[in-house]
């Protein structure tokens, strides 16, 4: 018995002071490790779509269209440029940001000054001193000049609006604001000059007036305010 005893507590002492990988160190069947890594793939099948025999595919009927021509363009006669085509635009805007102030409409008036006339040609905005001065629409530039006479610092651009052709004029803006020269497109919105006081002006304001081909002026305001929007 004491035999018996003393191998037990031999074999007690070898098993709990020999490693575990010592012991399978010794194992005959190779066993994946633990730290090996593990290649994790994914086959997925190939996706099918299965269609009855019996099954219709009902056909798309082609839709209509309608092709339009662009509307013929207006052909003007610029000076030191030639014959300029001016393209229908449709886009109108006001020629300064703030249209509400205005000093004098369309129409007969006092004379403001001597030599001013009693019937006035155009409408006068007062947006202030130096306001950026905008072409009412894409059109040509067929006058630029800082010696327009009694309208100072003046430009006119001719637009084809409903295929019509409409002039405007801006008229007593400042000296050096030219933005323009006759012959160029302009786009509506684009900066021509500044406002100023130059010619025959009794302050610092615009004078915008528009006349058709027969040159015969008419309210520039009440056409932008039925143009515009």
């Amino acid at each position: 018995m004491s035999v018996v005893a003393m191998s037990f507590v031999g074999g007690m002492m070898i098993a709990t002071s020999v490693p575990a990988l010592a012991i399978t160190a010794t194992e005959l069947e190779p066993r994946a490790s633990v730290y090996a890594p593990i290649d994790d793939t994914i086959s997925l099948a190939p996706q099918t779509v299965e269609v009855a025999s019996e099954a219709e595919t009902p056909l798309l009927a082609a839709e209509g269209y309608a092709v339009e021509a662009a509307p013929p363009p207006i052909f003007s006669e610029v000076a030191s440029v030639g014959d300029v085509s001016i393209v229908e635009t449709g886009a109108v805007v006001w020629p300064v940001l703030n249209p509400e102030n205005r000093s004098s409409g369309f129409g007969p008036r006092e004379a403001p000054c001597a030599g001013c006339s009693t019937f006035h040609d155009g409408v006068d905005f007062n947006p202030g001193n130096g306001t950026p001065v905008m072409s009412i629409a894409d059109g040509v530039v067929v006058l630029a000049t800082e010696d327009g006479g009694g309208l100072g610092v003046n430009v006119e651009v001719q637009h084809n609006i409903g295929g019509e052709l409409i002039t405007s004029s801006y008229a007593h803006m400042q000296y050096g604001s030219l933005a323009v020269t006759v012959g160029q497109q302009v786009s509506a919105g684009q900066q021509i000059g500044l406002v100023g006081t130059t010619g025959q002006s009794t302050g610092p304001h615009l004078h915008l007036e528009m006349f058709g081909v027969d040159g015969v002026r008419f309210d520039g305001f009440a056409w932008l305010d039925s143009h515009i929007g």
